[in-house]
């Protein structure tokens, strides 16, 4: 599937625009800097300003309440702007530097205590979350372009778990910020594709329970 197109915006992680992808936008935390850095913590995408907000626009912008799954936390950006606009957060870090980096910074801002962090692989955690009967509102799936489980796509397998699973609620959506080079099926398990954004050579795609 394709979606509709928009102009790229990612910036270089050492470009000037760096800090600034890395401010919180709004909320409680607004104004917040990440002190990430790829030389320690290892040269992964940032998500830009603009394609937050347009994740967030998605969902309505006000998440109070709401239980937000980032099922692949890299900086931390996306979980903590969630957190910083009301949602419940748990994020999920497979790195230990990443994790570790994560883990101090909730403690510095004093949010560790109403955001959780799970030292895990995402495609781990889903079983578990669905054993343990927890349900979330919004879903974020956004693994390395590259990586892979087995001979499929990381983000797919990713989809296709939660869509064969109940961890995500009726009224949900999962979105998935995946490579323009990688097409996503219509469907996949329970969940049907709704909307597509195109930037540059990144796709978001939102995906919504199939209704019954």
């Amino acid at each position: 599937m394709r979606g509709k197109r928009d102009k790229a915006f990612f910036a270089k992680p050492r470009s000037r625009r760096y800090l600034d992808i890395l401010r919180i936008i709004t909320g409680n935390l607004k104004g917040r800097t990440i002190p990430f850095s790829p030389k320690r913590h290892g040269d992964i995408r940032i998500t830009s300003s603009r394609l937050k907000e347009a994740i967030f626009a998605s969902m309505g912008g006000d998440l109070d309440g709401q239980a937000f799954l980032d099922l692949c936390a890299g900086s931390g950006q996306i979980g903590l702007e969630a957190h910083s606009r009301g949602a419940r957060v748990t994020s999920v870090e497979p790195d230990f530097r990443r994790y570790t980096c994560l883990k101090k910074l909730l403690a510095d801002w004093d949010v560790g205590h109403d955001m959780e962090l799970i030292h895990t692989k995402a495609q781990h955690l889903i079983p578990q979350l669905e054993q343990q009967q927890r349900r979330f509102d919004a879903v974020y799936v956004d693994p390395p372009y590259d990586a892979t489980l087995g001979v499929e796509p990381l983000c797919l397998a990713l989809l296709g778990k939660l869509g064969c699973s109940e961890v995500l609620r009726r009224e949900g959506q999962v979105m998935v910020q995946h490579s323009r080079r990688l097409d996503l099926p219509a469907e996949v398990g329970g969940l049907s594709c709704h909307k597509q954004r195109i930037y540059g050579d990144t796709v978001l795609s939102v995906y919504r329970p199939l209704r019954p």
